[in-house]
């Protein structure tokens, strides 16, 4: 199952608080394409799980994560890097994590 770090939860939290949607709203992590087409890695604010995804939680933020993501993204982990416009959220796969 995807992880999800605390200061990654965090930053999820806060922004749902920057946009006012209610705390009951988890995140939802999907595959959308993007401008040529490719598949991408989303996430949007979702008030429930579709069905069939797989759902965890961390520091009280809900994470549901599509069905044909939750095998590739099993062994990641969602973190917070520093950007150069402040917090980003970063997609980790086993092994890379900071020792």
């Amino acid at each position: 199952m995807l992880q999800v770090t605390s200061d990654a939860a965090n930053v999820l939290a806060e922004a749902r608080t920057a946009q006012e949607l209610p705390e009951e709203y988890g995140v939802r992590v999907f595959a959308q394409a993007d401008e040529s087409g490719q598949a991408a890695l989303a996430l949007a604010f979702a008030e429930e799980p579709v069905e069939g995804d797989q759902v965890t939680e961390q520091d009280g933020t809900e994470i549901y994560v599509a069905p044909e993501l939750a095998e590739p993204l099993a062994e990641s982990t969602l973190d917070v890097t520093d950007g150069p416009n402040g917090p980003e959220l970063t997609l980790v796969p086993k092994g890379e994590e900071e020792q």
